[in-house]
């Protein structure tokens, strides 16, 4: 009976043993995914980039020497960072175990040719260099990719947001940003600042006041960082609020440009009441200014809060008193010229 049983065990293990060998050698034989890349390109090949959804919008953008712009909406310059990023990113990408490989799985994951979330297409010189489909999305920052006739079905860290088939998510939302060391002069409704030896400050300054520093270079990198939203094309329509803007400012740099500003705030819409009868608060997207700079075609849309920090900027806001220097402190030196002057008049 032992050697029954022994034998039976035996028998036992060596089908174990078969069977995962059988696993093994499918995991690792004719079946297994080839391993490299996803999608056979060169990122640095591409100019041209198409970008669709399943519901028949589309979105270009085209490269220009080392910039990418935005062809459709006056070759306005594009977030050249996020571009090309994506492009690395999708020339990186290596080659793993799919998620399925059947054309089923490709339409229930949207991804297919006549079924897809987004459809990108990388060119050259008007070719194509690759086909990718983004699909649904299997968990958290994630979505389903598939190659244009490949069967393979991957899982790509991205999110549905960054392929976005509108122009102002991939507008330089950075075009209005200078270069804080370079400005020469700021002129505000009630603050005028001019570049001296202790940078800028008020040309009035008088001996017995000193420039609050922190709260002027916030100031100044306020006017220098200006962040845009959308662009609203170059008509200044009426209800735009240019006409009578609710700011107006400039900027002078040092090589003699100028720029000026004007900040007009449209008439809100009329609000619904909420349930108590009460007025409900403006969405985000009315909480915004309309931007016309004179260096750009263009105008803007700009978040409220940078523009209520310029429209509060005074003079009294960045001037104070200096601080009484205190009894037995060193004094300031005296200049060798005055210095000599005294020696001679006590002379005299």
């Amino acid at each position: 009976m032992k050697r029954l049983i022994a034998g039976c065990l035996l028998l036992l293990l060596v089908q174990i043993g078969l069977l995962a060998a059988t696993h093994v050698i499918n995991r690792t034989g004719t079946t297994q995914p080839g391993k490299g890349p996803l999608l056979a390109f060169r990122a640095a090949d591409v100019d041209e980039v198409l970008l669709e959804d399943g519901k028949g919008y589309h979105l270009a953008l085209k490269k220009d020497k080392e910039r990418w712009l935005l062809p459709e909406a006056g070759s306005f310059p594009a977030d050249s960072a996020k571009v090309q990023g994506l492009i690395d990113r999708l020339a990186g990408m290596q080659r793993d175990w799919p998620e399925a490989t059947t054309a089923e799985a490709a339409t229930r994951f949207q991804v297919a040719p006549d079924r897809y979330v987004r459809k990108l297409n990388l060119l050259k010189n008007g070719t194509a260099q690759a086909i990718v489909y983004f699909g649904a999305s299997p968990g958290l920052r994630k979505i389903y990719v598939r190659s244009d006739n490949d069967p393979e079905i991957h899982s790509l860290a991205l999110s549905q947001h960054e392929l976005e088939v509108t122009t102002d998510s991939w507008i330089d939302t950075r075009i209005l940003r200078l270069a804080p060391e370079q400005i020469k002069r700021i002129e505000l409704p009630g603050l005028r600042l001019a570049k001296g030896q202790d940078g800028l400050q008020p040309s009035d300054l008088a001996p017995g006041e000193e420039v609050a520093r922190e709260r002027r270079d916030a100031l100044i990198n306020r006017l220098a960082g200006l962040t845009v939203n959308s662009i609203l094309g170059s008509k200044a329509e009426p209800e735009y609020g240019l006409g009578t803007p609710s700011l107006r400012c400039s900027v002078e740099l040092d090589n003699g440009t100028v720029v000026e500003y004007l900040f007009g705030q449209p008439p809100p819409p009329a609000k619904p009441a909420g349930k108590d009868g009460a007025a409900m608060s403006p969405p985000l997207a009315e909480q915004s200014f309309v931007l016309k700079a004179s260096n750009q075609e263009q105008l803007f849309r700009v978040d409220a809060w940078q523009v209520d920090e310029l429209k509060s900027a005074t003079r009294a806001s960045l001037v104070r008193a200096k601080a009484p220097q205190p009894e037995g402190s060193t004094p300031h030196p005296v200049p060798a010229e005055q210095s000599g002057e005294q020696s001679a008049g006590q002379a005299k």
